[in-house]
């Protein structure tokens, strides 16, 4: 790169470097940043809800989530998403394993899915 040199008065020196145009911000894939409970993580009362935070705003008509104990039954009812955050009402659940399984699109189209797991204490 060759910087561009413009003389300004009183022999001041505006030094500009050649730079790639830049493009409009890039949006980037909705992640999972964390979760409450946190992933692989053992808790000992059993929550009420699972909250899910994500790196980019979700649409939520095309976001879902789920949570199965052990023995694959589903204990969730629902998810309900604002912006990139989405929480998922469980109710009272019993000492055990469970997996939260999650598949989202951000306001860009951009679709991700993933999963964790965490314990209820005994």
């Amino acid at each position: 790169m060759k910087p561009i040199i413009k003389k300004l008065g009183s022999g001041s020196v505006l030094i500009i470097l050649a730079l790639p145009s830049c493009p409009a911000p890039v949006w980037a894939h909705a992640r999972l940043d964390h979760a409450t409970p946190a992933a692989g993580s053992t808790v000992p009362s059993p929550p009420t809800e699972i909250t899910l935070y994500f790196t980019e705003e979700l649409e939520p008509k095309f976001s879902c989530a789920e949570v199965r104990s052990a023995a694959g039954a589903r204990v969730d009812h629902g998810a309900n998403i604002s912006g990139k955050v989405m929480h998922l009402s469980v109710g009272t659940l019993a000492p055990g394993n469970y997996t939260v399984t999650w598949h989202v699109t951000s306001l860009d189209t951009h679709k991700t899915q993933g999963s964790f797991s965490f314990t209820v204490g005994k």
